[in-house]
């Protein structure tokens, strides 16, 4: 196979457009670096969290231009978009000042000789030099040096995993912290273009004190055992039953669905209502991140504001702040219900038990995954209406997920169908995930523990990127309210 087939293989490979894009552009930029030192010249390649819009520069120039190049790597797999993006490209560089003589824009696809003539035409409005390599140019540099890119070609992930932990290396808190800003200006765009949908976990409801996951488990395991043992006449202290709670989900392979079955049967006749009675037990109502999501509800001058709300709590506290902002909206629990155009929908996709059962219809048989076979009726039913809800969301939107630790397999999943549709796109991740960071406050003066930090959060990125996801990190959960006020301001 030639160089040029050995491209387009990659650019239209099966891979996602993230994983492709990281690839290619780690070996393209590899190969110049080798191009400019045959010329004993430099290729500065530009870290990924830099404010810098290339992907390099060569300082000294290159072949018979000895300026200040900028060089800047596009990968198409959609012909059409390749003139939009070119005019993009060049406006926001045009926008910034360039601090360069020339542009090399690097494209990884043939360039048809009717757009290079349109481009053309244009370079007399531009405030730089513009220079255009297509693949035919870069197969013919990459011959010069052909046992180099067979290399790159037969490691590609090998090779872009190094190339991933030796930028973590050099990545500093500033660059983080830029990263972060770039992310939150892009969300406030796409907030204020009425495009983003929230995806809310038990996160979003852990400071109004509503019981985790683990909490009601062990106290329905505990509920479960006092009711058997006063059966038969059996009292036990409250420490006791404790211990073999405990006990109890170990024995059951600490599988949180398994425990749940074997609650559910025991305590069939009023499991709603003891699900609900622990779920409220210590409920507040509301907290500072519950008010910053209500606030980001709103409408403003005549917006519409936040699309929708994906919920994957039982509680209904969004719903309870909403009502004290007089935003109208509408809680789905179930197949067929849809919100009008004047309430903002809340989607219960895992289930659904509010305090106060007077408001609302058709509650029984909701708790869609309380339970190892409606957990698994998730999985296995694509078209359930919880799935459908979430997929199509997930292609028309921007999605920000809050209080989600994205371990939940279903999820994943969803992520995963959702990307492989996007497989032909050429359009970058363009949902955000709030994230804490792993630390290790206690050991920032061991270097190599901060190397492993960096190295493991850029990893970490690099597997949410190939799922669409952007990461925002935190330190602690409590600057989330200040991040969504960023957003809505």
């Amino acid at each position: 196979m030639e160089i040029k087939e050995k491209l387009l293989e990659i650019v239209n490979s099966n891979y996602r457009v993230p994983l492709v894009f990281y690839q290619l552009e780690n070996l393209i930029i590899t190969m110049l670096e080798d191009y400019a030192k045959q010329q004993g010249k430099k290729f500065l390649v530009t870290n990924q969290d830099s404010r810098k819009l290339y992907d390099g520069m060569l300082e000294d120039g290159i072949d018979n231009l000895n300026e200040k190049i900028a060089v800047d790597i596009k990968i198409f797999r959609r012909p059409s978009m390749l003139l939009h993006r070119v005019y993009d490209t060049v406006g926001r560089y045009s926008m910034k000042g360039p601090d360069f003589d020339t542009l090399l824009l690097i494209v990884a696809n043939d360039v048809p000789p009717s757009i290079l003539s349109r481009i053309e035409e244009e370079k007399e409005n531009i405030k730089f030099d513009l220079i255009i390599w297509d693949i035919n140019k870069l197969e013919d540099i990459f011959k010069q040096n052909e046992d180099l890119f067979n290399d790159l070609y037969s490691n590609l992930d090998t090779n872009l995993l190094k190339n991933t932990v030796n930028q973590a290396l050099e990545t500093s808190s500033d660059d983080v912290l830029r990263k972060r800003e770039e992310h939150l200006k892009k969300l406030k765009i796409e907030y204020d273009k009425e495009n983003l949908v929230l995806f809310l976990g038990a996160g979003a409801s852990y400071d109004a004190k509503i019981a985790t996951w683990d909490t009601l488990i062990t106290d329905l395991l505990i509920e479960l055992i006092d009711k058997e043992l006063a059966e038969n006449d059996i009292q036990m202290e409250d420490r006791y039953k404790e211990i073999i709670a405990t006990e109890l989900s170990k024995q059951n392979g600490a599988s949180p669905l398994l425990q749940t079955r074997f609650i559910r049967t025991g305590m069939s006749k009023n499991f709603g209502e003891l699900v609900r009675k622990i779920l409220y037990k210590n409920s507040l109502n509301s907290s500072e991140l519950l008010n910053q999501l209500g606030q980001l509800c709103i409408p403003s001058r005549g917006k519409v504001g936040v699309q929708a709300i994906v919920n994957y709590n039982f509680d209904d506290l969004i719903e309870k702040t909403l009502a004290a902002l007089d935003i109208r909206y509408r809680s789905i629990y179930d197949e067929g219900m849809i919100p009008n155009s004047s309430e903002l929908g809340i989607y219960h996709v895992h289930g659904f038990l509010p305090q106060e059962t007077g408001d609302y219809d058709n509650l029984e048989n909701t708790l869609l995954v309380f339970s190892e076979e409606g957990y698994h009726k998730l999985v296995l039913e694509s078209y359930n209406w919880a799935n459908i809800t979430q997929i199509n969301f997930l292609i028309t939107h921007t999605c920000v997920f809050i209080g989600l630790s994205l371990t939940d397999p279903n999820l994943r999943r969803l992520l995963e169908i959702v990307a492989q549709k996007n497989i032909n796109s050429d359009e970058q991740p363009k949902h955000y995930a709030i994230l804490r960071r792993s630390t290790f406050a206690n050991y920032q003066n061991i270097e190599s523990i901060r190397s492993f930090e960096k190295v493991n959060q850029s990893l970490q990125e690099a597997y949410y990127r190939e799922l669409g996801l952007n990461i925002i990190w935190v330190d602690d959960f409590k600057e989330i309210p200040n991040i969504l006020k960023s957003i809505k301001s």
